[in-house]
């Protein structure tokens, strides 16, 4: 689609009724020309040349005749003032063409058309055979078509139906807008008002019905989903902590720890599958420090285990929990899936906090890092080491959710590096649910 092409309903509206009334304008002005101006230009050429018949035609006997036609049309010998080349004159020019053409064939010889520009133009005729003079051809047929007002015709018929176009798409658009705020809200997981189904156009109506009824059913699918999250939370971490309370008791100590670390996998993976579903709407966002919440993460792991370079960032809106656990889980998944050290960097980079975060462990083969970020997704290593494979693909949402981006890439000395970058955009951005982030 062209650039110059608008994008937007309205500018489109208002562009397709400029072309549909310019176009029958010019096919009223085609239609009107030829059936009003043609055959005043071609009575006028006749009386033109009938009079220049009878004044330069020697021995012609009509003295009275051309004293009469004179007067009756106006058509006779004179003087020219400082004429107009025909040329100059958009609207004229092709009366003043076609009125010398129609001349030109009866006399039967080229003819000279100039125009003195008039409130009722004049055409001024001459042929070799008039020997230098010229003949004054009042415009007469051209009086009742007033060109001013053909043009002021031409102009405003097409100015007034664009304005109606664009009222009629701003009528439109209006419902359609607010609909779009409100759908925003929706994936923000906001509280949103009922539209009014009882307005506008039938179509609008039931596009606002539809709307209702589709956000009744995700606040119901909302509700549902946290009752489930929390009978899953608890009815599956009951019967786990019996389990491991009756695996203390076991006389077989190898037989007990495997059975307990079972469990704690198992717990680990459930709290995962719950940090996956979970979308945040139950936090709210605050002004925090990006390098404090990291160096309160990092206080959980041996020292040894990590390596912390903090620049001065900025402060950015995040939700502080959610934030820990993206940084929980980088640096968990580093240990788990590469090898300590673990290296986290902060620094600024073109108005973005920019955070690193790598292992030293052999990385990941290059066809298998788009696969890292999608849920349950291990790379070569699903099959060596237990886990949900959600680790990454929680971090990727949580940093969506925070309007940021997030890349991975094998460092040139060996590890898998992220690299997330979140956008300064103080206080007035706000970050969105998790399922508003869905991809």
């Amino acid at each position: 689609m062209p650039k110059l092409y608008p994008r937007t309903a309205f500018f489109r509206a208002a562009l397709i009724v400029g072309l549909v009334i310019g176009l029958s304008q010019a096919i009223t002005l085609w239609f009107f020309a030829r059936n009003a101006y043609l055959p005043g230009i071609r009575e006028y050429a006749r009386l033109t040349a009938l009079q220049a018949e009878l004044i330069f035609e020697e021995g012609a006997d009509g003295d009275v005749l051309e004293w009469r036609l004179g007067a009756t049309t106006g058509i006779g010998v004179g003087t020219p003032p400082s004429l107009r080349e025909p040329d100059s004159l958009l609207l004229t020019r092709p009366v003043v063409n076609q009125f010398g053409d129609e001349l030109a064939e009866l006399l039967d010889e080229p003819v000279t058309v100039r125009l003195e520009d008039a409130r009722q133009p004049v055409l001024w005729v001459s042929a070799p055979s008039f020997e230098g003079t010229w003949l004054r051809v009042p415009m007469v047929f051209f009086r009742d078509y007033d060109r001013y007002l053909l043009l002021g015709w031409g102009v405003t018929v097409p100015l007034l139906a664009v304005i109606g176009g664009l009222l009629i798409a701003r009528s439109l658009n209006r419902p359609l807008r607010r609909l779009a705020r409100v759908a925003l809200k929706v994936g923000r997981g906001e509280a949103v008002p009922v539209l009014d189904d009882t307005i506008g156009p039938t179509e609008i109506q039931a596009v606002n019905r539809a709307f209702n009824r589709m956000t009744r059913d995700l606040q119901q699918a909302q509700r549902d989903r946290a009752l489930l999250l929390a009978g899953v939370s608890h009815d599956l971490r009951t019967p786990l902590t019996r389990l491991r309370l009756s695996a203390e008791f076991l006389d077989d100590e190898e037989l007990s720890q495997g059975i307990i670390a079972d469990i704690e996998d198992m717990d680990a993976i459930l709290e995962q599958f719950i940090a996956f579903i979970r979308d945040g709407a139950d936090e709210q966002p605050s002004y925090e420090s990006l390098n404090a919440l990291i160096e309160e993460v990092c206080g959980k792991y041996p020292a040894e285990q990590l390596r912390v370079t903090l620049a001065e960032v900025p402060r950015l809106m995040l939700k502080r929990l959610t934030a820990k656990r993206m940084l929980t889980n980088l640096i968990t998944n580093a240990l788990k899936y590469g090898a300590a050290p673990v290296e986290i960097h902060t620094m600024v980079d073109d108005n973005a906090v920019l955070l690193i975060v790598r292992d030293h462990g052999r990385g990941v083969r290059e066809e298998d890092i788009p696969m890292l970020l999608q849920p349950f997704s291990r790379g070569e290593k699903a099959r060596t080491l237990s886990g949900s494979g959600l680790g990454l693909a929680i971090v990727k949402r949580i940093v969506d959710m925070h309007h940021g981006q997030m890349a991975l890439d094998n460092h040139p000395e060996g590890g898998l590096q992220v690299r997330i970058r979140f956008p300064v955009t103080g206080q007035l951005v706000q970050p969105e649910t998790l399922s508003a982030g869905v991809r």
